[in-house]
Formats: C-alpha cells, sequence, structure tokens
C-alpha cells in the first residue's frame, strides 16, 4: 500500500514561513532590484551604441577631411544608426600618405564592398599613387571587397590582388603591369569581370604593352581564368585567333572617351 505523502510544513526560516506582508515586502524588493539592474543595463547599452555612432561619424569626417568620398545607399540605415556605404572613393586624394590614413580610416566602417583608386582626369599608365605595397594594406583593411578599380595606378605586379579572395569585378586599366606578371592573371580565381588595357594616347607604339607577344601572354593567361565571364579590352584589336581563344567570355571592345 502505498504511503500519502506528507503535508509539506515550511521551515523555521523558510520565506514560505513569513507573513504575507512581508514576503510582499521582499518580492517588491526584489522586482525593483532585477527592474533596476534590467534599466542600467539598457542605459549602459545605449551608451555604447551612441558612443559608437559617434566613433563611426567622427571617423567618415576624417575621411572626408583627407580627400575620400563615401557613397551611401540611399534610403537605408544600419542597426547602429548609420547610413549604409555602398562605396568608397580615394580619386583625389594626391599624398601616399594622406592615401594610407585614408585607407586605415576607411577600413573602420564596417563591411566595404566597393573600392576605387582611380585617380580624376587621368588616362596614363602610372599616373596613380596605388602600388603593389598600397594595395597590401588594402588587402589587410578591407577583406571583403567585391570591386576594385586601380586604373591608371602604378601597379607592377598582380600578387597582391590574388590574395583579395572576395573581388569579382577588378578594373586595371593603364598600370605597368611587368611582362613577368602578366602570366598572373590565372590566379585571379574570384573575379568575374575584368577591365584590361592601356588606352594611354601617349604610349610609345613600340612600348612593351604594344607588342603582340606580350599581348598574346596576356590573354592566354586571361583565358585560364576560372571564373571570369565579361572581358573589356581597351585599344586592342583582336585578331581571329586571339578571339578563338576569349570565345567562352563575353568580350567587350572598348575605348576611352
Amino acid at each position: 500500500m502505498s504511503k500519502i505523502p506528507a503535508k509539506y510544513l515550511p521551515g523555521k526560516f523558510s520565506l514560505a514561513s513569513w507573513p504575507a506582508w512581508i514576503q510582499m515586502v521582499v518580492a517588491c524588493f526584489a522586482g525593483a532590484l532585477f527592474g533596476g539592474y534590467a534599466a542600467s543595463t539598457a542605459a549602459i547599452s545605449k551608451q555604447e551604441q551612441s558612443a559608437q555612432r559617434q566613433m563611426v561619424s567622427s571617423s567618415m569626417d576624417h575621411f572626408i577631411k583627407l580627400g575620400g568620398e563615401i557613397i551611401r545607399q540611399p534610403d537605408s540605415v544600419s542597426d547602429e544608426g548609420l547610413p549604409v556605404i555602398s562605396k568608397l572613393g580615394f580619386y583625389a586624394i594626391e599624398s601616399r600618405y594622406r592615401l594610407q590614413q585614408a585607407i586605415f580610416c576607411g577600413g573602420s566602417f564596417g563591411d566595404i564592398r566597393q573600392l576605387d583608386f582611380a585617380p580624376l582626369g587621368a588616362n596614363k599608365v602610372g599616373a596613380g599613387i596605388v602600388d603593389g605595397n598600397v594595395l597590401k594594406v588594402i588587402a589587410r583593411n578591407f577583406p571583403n571587397v567585391e570591386y576594385l578599380d586601380v586604373s591608371h595606378c602604378d601597379v607592377t605586379e598582380l600578387a597582391p590582388i590574388q590574395n583579395m579572395k572576395n573581388v569579382h569585378i577588378l578594373k586595371i586599366l593603364n598600370n605597368p603591369i611587368e611582362y613577368a606578371e602578366l602570366q598572373g592573371f590565372r590566379q585571379l580565381d574570384s573575379v568575374t569581370e575584368l577591365w584590361v588595357g592601356w588606352p594611354d594616347p601617349k604610349l610609345d607604339s613600340d612600348s612593351l604593352y604594344r607588342n603582340l607577344e606580350v599581348r598574346k601572354t596576356m590573354l592566354q593567361s586571361i583565358a585560364e581564368m576560372k571564373n571570369l565571364k565579361k572581358l573589356y579590352l581597351f585599344d586592342m584589336r583582336l585578331r581571329e585567333s586571339e578571339r578563338k581563344l576569349l570565345e567562352k567570355f563575353e568580350v567587350i571592345n572598348a575605348r576611352m572617351n
């Protein structure tokens, strides 16, 4: 025969043994403590968000003072109440020191996907101040960049761009890329759209970049790019053999305005 459980009797010092009015006071006090803790936590969180907004806003102001341009997504605001940035422009910065400052500053804005370094009004090989060393700094500060324009700059090697594993659109017109580096295009695995060529009107007809063998080396390397779909070739009249080499891509023969 099962035993009937004994009736619960509160201990001498248990809360249940206290008078009802004391229990109510204790409950109210505990509720006030919890409510105060929750309110203070929320206040601290708001203060942190406000400090973060102020810090990013100050960085944006400094970036603009350095000569950078911030292109925002219209009517879009982040969770922190800040405008969503779609692109950063560095094209008006002419000092290498100020450029590196702007890169460090822009790297604090969050998940930036589009960068433009092509100097304003330039149509000349090596006109800009971005080179291989600056590209390494860019890669560290903008690991998720998908659109990169380094046209008319001083890039001689492709290795720093090969380390940017998320670049889909690459514009690299009018750069003094060394002959040995032209074969490096095949290692730009993430690039789906490529803009390349040397449309510098002052470039000598017998320069390295007008040489047919040099161009052949570059196009063979481009033909082996794994994910390339669209190719913009500037000031290059393709021969039939070259067209066949690039037939799996959408090739657009373009000229500078």
